[in-house]
């Protein structure tokens, strides 16, 4: 099928415009879904939050649900306010606080221990990356898994459900067995 003259005539940007977190308010079904591009374009299972602490941005672990991808941890910019939690202004509170933030990609090495990589052009690896040009954030959220690749994330075995013990605020995550498995690099 022939390309139209403008990307808004056809459907050559498809493959972009899924993979995001949704965020719906099931109290009003008359509200408008928000779509958390902040979060980065993946396979998402689920998001599990830490434990909100006052004064402290909300910080929010993702697992990309496909061999060889990723784990990543969202951190908001805006400062967790308690009052956001007792309002009728619920996806208000999901734009104060998931709209605007920075995305890392998690990077282990063979003694356990690990590192969150930023994602974004404040990192000199994606900013100078010459295999992809990511011109801007918005492209990093848009092609997140290139810029996990860019920056020399850890590959998993398909990360799925997560979850942040409240007490301690140790991150679990379960990895699905599949038959093809990939090597952790």
């Amino acid at each position: 099928s022939a390309v139209a003259a403008s990307p808004r005539d056809d459907y050559r940007n498809e493959m972009n415009t899924f993979g995001y977190v949704v965020e719906l308010d099931p109290y009003d079904r008359s509200a408008v879904l928000r779509k958390r591009t902040a979060l980065g374009r993946m396979a998402h299972e689920a998001v599990a939050f830490a434990k909100p602490v006052a004064g402290q941005p909300i910080v929010a672990y993702m697992g990309d649900d496909a061999r060889g991808e990723y784990i990543y941890k969202f951190v908001s910019a805006a400062k967790w306010d308690p009052q956001d939690a007792n309002g009728s202004q619920r996806l208000a509170a999901g734009d104060k606080y998931l709209d605007q933030g920075t995305l890392y990609v998690a990077r282990f090495h063979e003694d356990g221990t690990g590192q969150w990589l930023e994602l974004s052009l404040n990192n000199p690896v994606l900013s100078g990356y010459t295999a992809f040009e990511f011109k801007s954030d918005a492209d990093i959220a848009v092609f997140t898994r290139l810029a996990a690749d860019a920056v020399g994330a850890t590959k998993m075995d398909r990360p799925e459900w997560g979850g942040v013990n409240p007490r301690n605020g140790e991150i679990y995550f379960t990895l699905t067995n599949n038959g093809n498995r990939t090597a952790a690099t």
